[in-house]
């Protein structure tokens, strides 16, 4: 996409910039410890090149030490707040449980690509929205970029139509759950590790998880057998750095300009490597002789006019989060007038 192009070729030449000014900053080295609540390969891997730039764009003197799933999802916002972890690498869907409304901006089904939720975040009024959800609990986010789509599912039987998802015992998450149990199935929430040990047990027989190079890291593809596309569920995963406001608010501007170009460097890296490593995986699950299958029509039909139900219930619940939709909304009905014009479907 444009967006993805143009954000490769500047954010180099904006780099080297910020890096000829940071050479004479004279400021105290800063450590923080920062958490990855995500799954190490591309999440953490994204982290970990922030991370990097960060210390290079600030002359070394902002390190930010990366540590693994030392604090849980739902334990994120205390950690933060007690100072247990000065930042916290993820999506933001993955605080849920503290603010519901801060689902939307994981990633959901039939949202935006990478490149359209990235204009949404940086132009078209994402930020400040997501800024004022994140107030209400005294943190600061940024957006970091957003990785490819998942894969649509992984079943042991092909899926004939939206009949066979009645009563079909499945590994999903946040809305994506949501949407399937409004078709009548059965989703657990089963953290990566345990997936295949589930397949294999009969607890279930399919799942979604994550990026199709995540998941031929966990196996499943070696006990399945079908793989569906497109992954409406999540055709973007957000990525954000995640702070107290307090921490950020005493950061020197010199700080705040390398995070934030740091940020823009892994949005221009998320665009290029892990979309790349997509196209390795496929290759790989056609050397094990994995069929790769598109949704049946009249199923994605069924799962959009269920995800219409769940995000109708969500808008009700809470005015904040109904704003934000609605702004999202507006934003959507430009970029897609303005995508089916520009480009070949």
């Amino acid at each position: 996409m444009p967006l993805f192009r143009i954000a490769l070729l500047a954010a180099p030449i904006f780099a080297g910039s910020f890096l000829a000014g940071s050479a004479i900053s004279q400021e105290k080295t800063l450590n923080w410890r920062m958490n990855s609540v995500l799954h190490p390969k591309l999440f953490g891997e994204s982290g970990t090149y922030f991370a990097e730039r960060v210390r290079q764009l600030s002359g070394g003197s902002l390190v930010i030490e990366v540590h693994d799933r030392m604090v849980l999802d739902q334990n994120t916002f205390a950690a933060l707040e007690s100072g247990l972890v000065d930042a916290v690498w993820g999506s933001a869907g993955h605080h849920y449980r503290e603010d519901p409304a801060l689902t939307i901006f994981g990633g959901f089904p039939f949202g935006p690509d990478p490149a359209g939720f990235t204009a949404w975040m940086k132009e078209g009024g994402g930020a400040a929205a997501l800024d004022a959800i994140y107030a209400r609990h005294g943190l600061k986010s940024l957006y970091c970029g957003a990785l490819p789509a998942e894969g649509g599912g992984w079943f042991t039987k092909p899926i004939a139509g939206p009949e066979d998802l009645d009563g079909l015992a499945i590994r999903s998450f946040g809305y994506g759950g949501r949407v399937l149990r409004k078709l009548g199935a059965i989703p657990y929430d089963l953290p990566a590790g345990e997936i295949r040990l589930a397949f294999e047990a009969g607890l279930i027989s399919a799942a979604e998880f994550s990026l199709p190079s995540i998941d031929f890291e966990l196996g499943i593809a070696e006990i399945t057998g079908h793989l569906y596309f497109p992954g409406w569920q999540q055709p973007a995963t957000p990525l954000e750095v995640l702070m107290s406001a307090q921490s950020w608010a005493s950061l020197s501007d010199h700080h705040k300009t390398a995070i934030r170009a740091a940020c823009s460097d892994t949005i221009a890296w998320a665009a290029s490597v892990a979309v790349v490593e997509q196209i390795d995986a496929l290759a790989r699950f056609r050397a094990l002789g994995v069929e790769l299958h598109s949704w049946p029509k009249d199923t994605l039909v069924a799962l959009r006019q269920a995800w219409e139900e769940v995000i109708a219930e969500d808008t009700a619940r809470d005015p904040l989060f109904a704003n934000v939709w609605h702004g999202y909304r507006e934003f959507q009905e430009g970029y897609s007038d303005w995508e089916t014009r520009a480009y070949v479907d």
